[in-house]
């Protein structure tokens, strides 16, 4: 499980989490709605360890073990993913390399140039990615939709246990938006946990969720099932 108890985190002077406590049990999946500005996309890069987070009280356990005292790559070889809002470019690393590096950091494996693309290669297959972005800079100048599905695969090799989604549908046009969400309804994951961030719904057409959390101003509002999002999608945060 991870849990995360009351913290408050700051970043330079400004509080953006305010005595937040969630918890994500393995094997469920969960929302979190709220306005822009929220304390969402907060939230998500304060688990994945951003240093610019500053959790001033209490802390994040992850199975027992304290989170906060990972590193950043720590925390993602314990099983946690951030698909980010708006996906960077890396100019110099090729896409294989990358892929390859955080396999190898993820499990421990120290696979080889012609061992690694016996591995890759039917994951691009299966995600129709064409074996020339291996070779290519990571991200630059692919589309969204592709980085979206670069970021699959990464799942697809990474396995991870807690999968915060940040806004997927951020720079997808709406047949992209519904390939990438058709792609992570279709995979397996009766072991993994998705947290859905969003300030829309369309996701949770295709991700059932088991509990629905509304941020406001940095705190948690509303705890429900998926009902309270089908009321917030017909009437607004407001009015809700």
């Amino acid at each position: 499980m991870l849990q995360i108890s009351d913290i408050v985190v700051q970043v330079e002077d400004s509080t953006v989490l305010n005595g937040v406590s969630l918890s994500f049990e393995k094997g469920k999946n969960y929302c979190i709605l709220g306005k822009n500005g929220s304390g969402k996309s907060s939230l998500a890069l304060t688990v994945m360890g951003h240093p610019s987070y500053e959790v001033v009280s209490w802390n994040i356990m992850l199975d027992g073990e304290n989170l906060l005292e990972m590193e950043a790559d720590e925390r993602a070889k314990a099983g946690i993913f951030l698909a980010f809002q708006s996906i960077p470019e890396v100019k110099w690393v090729k896409l294989f390399e990358f892929l390859r590096t955080i396999y190898n950091a993820r499990w421990d494996k120290k696979e080889s140039f012609v061992s690694f693309k016996r591995i890759i290669i039917p994951h691009l297959e299966e995600l129709g990615i064409d074996q020339e972005f291996l070779w290519r800079d990571l991200n630059v100048w692919f589309s969204g939709w592709e980085r979206r599905k670069i970021e699959i695969l990464q799942l697809k090799i990474l396995e991870p246990r807690y999968i915060f989604l940040d806004e997927v549908d951020s720079g997808l046009d709406v047949d992209a938006f519904r390939a990438v969400a058709n792609l992570l309804k279709d995979r397996n994951w009766e072991d993994n946990s998705f947290v859905i961030i969003t300030h829309y719904f369309s996701i949770l057409e295709y991700i059932n969720v088991d509990q629905v959390h509304v941020l406001e101003n940095g705190k948690v509002t509303e705890t429900w099932g998926k009902e309270v999002a089908e009321r917030i999608k017909s009437l607004g945060f407001e009015k809700s």
